[in-house]
């Protein structure tokens, strides 16, 4: 019996700041700044609100983001909800120019 393997998944709101000279749109320089922190990837994004600024823009996102081997389960193949939520938010907080909001795990499809 094969066991099928999950990659943890959260959804967040972030607040990112694009730069007015990022490549593509909003939506693409709010994943590409999200996507610079290691352990993340972006499944999914939508922008929720924006502030212009001088040099940049100040985006709200809701995103559901993938998150890498080394964050998610253990040895056992398990983890905790709390632990994951709590690695993704500390790695969104390390990450320059994104400030997560809320972070919370989503349970895997069946």
């Amino acid at each position: 019996m094969a066991a099928a393997i999950h990659t943890p998944s959260v959804e967040a709101t972030v607040t990112v700041r694009v730069s007015q000279a990022a490549a593509g749109d909003l939506v693409a320089g709010a994943r590409a700044q999200i996507e610079r922190i290691d352990g993340v990837r972006v499944e999914e994004i939508e922008i929720a609100g924006l502030r212009p600024g001088l040099n940049d823009t100040t985006v709200e996102a809701v995103a559901t983001l993938a998150v890498g081997e080394e964050t998610g389960p253990g040895p056992d193949g398990d983890a905790t909800d709390g632990f994951v939520v709590d690695r993704v938010r500390e790695r969104l907080a390390d990450g320059f120019g994104v400030d997560p909001e809320r972070v919370e795990r989503i349970d895997p499809p069946d």
